[in-house]
């Protein structure tokens, strides 16, 4: 499955660890405020393993988060 970003914008995503020996395998995190930046590189890290994750879903914020 693929997730597509419009750049520049805050989402919330799934993201789920894909990585057998990883202590997180299988498991789906919740990241609320996913910034997209260009809309291409996107892509969620896993905090113990080091290795990108699954985006399984995007939502787009509405309203965006003000950003000072």
């Amino acid at each position: 499955m693929s997730v597509t970003f419009d750049p520049a914008l805050y989402y919330e995503v799934t993201a789920r660890d894909d990585n057998p020996e990883c202590v997180n395998f299988e498991q789906v995190f919740t990241v609320p405020e996913f910034y997209s930046n260009n809309g291409v590189d996107c892509f969620v890290q896993c905090g113990k393993c080091g290795q990108h994750m699954e985006i399984l879903t995007a939502t787009l914020l509405d309203p965006q988060p003000e950003v000072s």
